[in-house]
């Protein structure tokens, strides 16, 4: 059983984040741009009643795995893909898992193509902006996208009209992308580590944490996290090492590891559902005003996914030893703010959501900077490699197919600048 301790929600206000943490690549890279400029094509009047259409002259090409070199000089790997798509007026790349394909959608391509399109009207509805400006309608088209794990994979084109709307026109092929070999500097990560640092109250706070290699040279899953003797059994919970990890992600332009927000598993318990997650909080060190509204001071929760929320760096030349900084980031705390509230991540840490209120595990988790020591090189039987991928794809599916592939597209925004989130104050110990 889950012990969860309360916050109660003194401040609920909307925040506009944006976060920087050292040299983080953007999550989207030029390509041909002739794929964004209008073009003519059928069914421009955006018909009521859609049916799905498989094109035979369309085409979709999986070249492989790739270096990229960044605007900074650094490389990264993308995935190259080679589509045609004659005649249509625009169109839209998805990949998926195929698994997770089959588990939502069976063979109703559909349901597929309509959910997609309502990710890009909430997303044009937040941005001010249209459908259109995130399709493409060049003929032939190259197209670079973030790496994507290794595995199956299913590639869809969807057909969508000048309204924005699917045509039901598609096409589809499966593909297989090769895990890369790892390299030294990924794997000086991999191991047993004691971390640790000191709560809000001065004491010393340690987690015994297991990282094992989920992607090689891009990422890896942290096992134990908020377990062990520092737990107070009063107030908080020791997490389930096996059921409860997350990701952190490699950056091969520094060697550094990076702990990112993300979601982490969907239960129920007592009745009710919970979406759990692993955020970031930021400390107001006083009172601030902002559009006539005072913000107090204290700790405030940014529950938005994909933040980047610290980075963790070698501080010996043995790799024995490292040190985790919380990465800058300035909130909007309103609607109207124009500036912004500048400030980094405090510390990090498992919530939960029960569709009402935002919970907290535990209370007395450490706050930046952490130490890393390494204790073994090698794994331990407890967690077993063989499940990862399973519980990697678990997660996939129950994210609601959240968008799978990235595009390295300048047209989109930068997502690491222009992410919305709720902030809501940390304040109040009940069980």
């Amino acid at each position: 059983m889950k012990a969860i301790v309360k916050i109660f929600a003194a401040a609920v206000v909307a925040v506009l984040c944006a976060v920087s943490c050292g040299d983080r690549h953007t999550p989207y890279r030029p390509t041909d741009t002739s794929g964004t400029n209008p073009g003519g094509g059928n069914n421009p009047g955006g018909n009521t009643t859609v049916k799905a259409k498989l094109m035979s002259n369309w085409k979709i090409q999986y070249k492989g795995r790739e270096d990229y070199i960044e605007e900074n000089g650094s490389v990264s790997r993308v995935e190259h893909f080679y589509v045609e798509a004659p005649g249509a007026t625009y169109f839209l790349f998805r990949t998926i898992n195929p698994d997770v394909f089959q588990e939502n959608y069976g063979t109703d391509v559909l349901k597929f193509f309509k959910d997609e399109q309502g990710y890009l009207e909430e997303d044009a509805k937040n941005y001010n902006e249209k459908v259109t400006d995130y399709l493409f309608t060049s003929d032939k088209t190259d197209l670079l996208f973030d790496r994507i794990r290794h595995g199956d994979w299913k590639a869809f084109l969807i057909g969508f009209d000048t309204k924005g709307k699917i045509t039901g026109e598609y096409a589809t092929i499966n593909f297989t992308s090769r895990e890369d070999y790892p390299t030294d500097a990924f794997n000086r990560w991999l191991g047993l580590w004691t971390i640790s640092g000191q709560d809000p109250d001065g004491k010393l706070v340690s987690y015994d944490i297991e990282i094992v290699s989920c992607e090689a040279n891009y990422s890896y899953i942290v096992y134990d996290w908020e377990t062990g003797e520092s737990i107070d059994p009063d107030t908080g919970t020791s997490m389930n090492g096996q059921d409860d990890w997350f990701e952190t992600f490699f950056e091969p332009s520094n060697g550094n590891m990076y702990f990112m927000s993300q979601y982490i598993q969907t239960y129920k318990e007592n009745n009710v559902t919970y979406d759990q997650f692993f955020f970031g909080n930021f400390l107001v060190n006083g009172h601030i005003v902002i559009d006539g509204q005072r913000i107090d001071n204290g700790e405030y929760i940014i529950p938005e996914e994909n933040l980047d929320i610290a980075a963790a760096i070698m501080t010996d030349l043995d790799n024995q030893r490292a040190e985790v900084s919380g990465c800058a980031i300035r909130a909007y705390m309103t609607d109207t703010d124009q500036v912004g509230y500048e400030t980094q991540f405090t510390s990090m840490q498992y919530f939960a959501d029960n569709g009402e209120e935002l919970l907290k595990f535990n209370l007395n988790v450490p706050q930046f900077p952490l130490t890393m020591v390494k204790t073994a090189n090698a794994t331990s039987s407890a967690h077993a490699i063989a499940r990862k991928p399973a519980a990697i794809k678990d997660v996939e599916s129950k994210q609601a197919l959240r968008h799978h592939t990235q595009l390295r597209d300048v047209q989109r925004k930068d997502t690491h600048k222009t992410q919305h989130a709720v902030a809501r104050r940390a304040e109040g110990t009940v069980r």
